[in-house]
């Protein structure tokens, strides 16, 4: 009878411990600020629980109904509440995320169709140049020095400003260009080596979608480190009709990561925050894979696309 005691008394502790773990995880996931107030209900539970089971074991006739009972509704009832619990987070994160999956179609849509429609403009103001230099050519033969001074202001003014990347893929080149000059205010620097064809066979808004979800991951973690260290490498090259994108940027060394090893946000509403990187894996679906390697100080994103030439 007393083994029989000991393995009931572990079955319901294991049983609990388990729920417990569960719960932990989901307020880990969405409600981190609130996992230290969850500990010490769970404990008192806990404490409540094996009180009861004493009384099951040592009281009155009476006693032991209504202390088995309590056990049973206390068990019951943590796994159901975990259950409803567990479904709700899954419905509200398939809801947030689909939310946000298209609303971060929509804006990078909108932003290669902004900077497309920019660029256009530069290479309007580009030929406008050609033109004024013939004009200061001419001025210059004739010796009306006084009308070069006046007319070289005006060119100051209306002069486009040099991009970086100069691949000829205006999605490539406008998504780069535009995180460069985002970035410039916080001093991060960039390496580029870019070696891809004006064309690749892959939707505009999907590869707008990985880069700016990858540029905009790593000029975060570049905010998080002094600026002598804030220097983003990008590398995308062609291979056997596949596309390889590399992006290495330095980090403070801190990550989190859920117990399947999927990083986490730092950021303080991690409910509304840290899908970039799952958004990055469904655009990829069926079309390349990526994977994140990273040492003490430094992180890198490799992304494959499969057959894009």
């Amino acid at each position: 009878m007393y083994a029989e005691e000991i393995l009931l008394f572990l079955i319901i502790n294991f049983f609990y411990l388990f729920l417990g773990y569960g719960y932990f995880s989901l307020f880990l996931r969405h409600q981190r600020r609130q996992c230290i107030l969850f500990l010490f209900a769970w404990t008192f539970l806990w404490l409540l629980l094996n009180l009861l089971y004493y009384h099951v074991l040592t009281g009155t006739p009476a006693m032991r109904i209504v202390s088995a009972a309590a056990v049973a509704a206390i068990l019951l009832c943590s796994a159901i509440l975990f259950n409803l619990y567990n479904k709700v987070q899954e419905r509200t994160d398939n809801r947030v995320k689909e939310a946000l999956y298209e609303r971060q179609l929509e804006y990078y849509s909108k932003q290669y169709q902004e900077i497309s429609r920019s660029q256009a403009e530069t290479r309007k103001m580009r030929h406008e140049l050609k033109n004024n230099y013939i004009l200061l050519e001419a001025l210059a033969r004739k010796g009306d020095t006084e009308s070069i001074l006046a007319y070289l202001p005006q060119m100051y003014e209306t002069a486009p400003q040099a991009l970086t990347a100069h691949t000829g893929n205006i999605v490539v080149d406008a998504v780069i260009n535009y995180r460069i000059s985002s970035a410039q205010a916080d001093n991060i620097r960039f390496q580029l080596n870019l070696g891809i064809p004006t064309r690749l066979d892959i939707s505009d808004i999907r590869l707008c979608g990985l880069l700016g979800n990858a540029l905009d991951n790593a000029i975060e973690a570049c905010l998080r480190v002094p600026e002598k260290d804030r220097c983003i490498t990008i590398s995308m090259q062609i291979e056997k009709k596949n596309l390889f994108i590399e992006i290495i940027n330095p980090y403070d060394g801190t990550l989190y990561s859920s117990s399947k090893g999927k990083l986490l946000t730092r950021k303080e509403n991690a409910a509304h925050h840290g899908y970039g990187l799952s958004i990055m894996e469904e655009l990829l679906d069926n079309i390349g894979s990526m994977e994140t390697v990273w040492n003490e100080s430094t992180f890198s994103l490799r992304i494959i696309l499969y057959s894009v030439i």
